[in-house]
């Protein structure tokens, strides 16, 4: 049986993170995919002059990806995370609040949709 979680959420940019660059982003995916025990496997960022930035980290699990909108101060977030001969739904949520607390200082559950696809 497969399963694949995702969450996705648009967070309330903090401070701090105004002063990041894409490094600093991708840096944050790949330490918050190890703490949450998953394996990043690649990653891609990009810079988009006066529009903010995307990061993207491939995990063996599937991928975390973001953009940073400076202008409106929000971080949308996308998680997912499959389940492939263990269930990583605990893993998807410990991603999905560190995350959140390093992004936006809060640990934002409600902001979070999530999705759970079994086949």
């Amino acid at each position: 049986m497969l399963r694949s979680h995702h969450f996705s959420a648009i967070l309330t940019a903090s401070p701090a993170t105004y002063a990041w660059a894409a490094a600093d982003f991708l840096k944050l995916l790949k330490q918050a995919a190890e703490q949450a025990r998953l394996t990043p496997v690649g990653e891609l960022a990009f810079t988009f002059p006066e529009q903010g930035i995307s990061a993207v980290v491939l995990l063996e699990e599937s991928h975390v990806a973001l953009h940073f909108w400076p202008e409106q101060g929000k971080v949308s977030v996308d998680i997912h995370v499959c389940d492939y001969e263990q269930d990583n739904l605990g893993k998807a949520e410990v991603l999905a609040e560190v995350l959140a607390l390093q992004i936006s200082g809060d640990r934002g559950h409600e902001q979070w949709h999530n999705l759970s696809v079994t086949r």
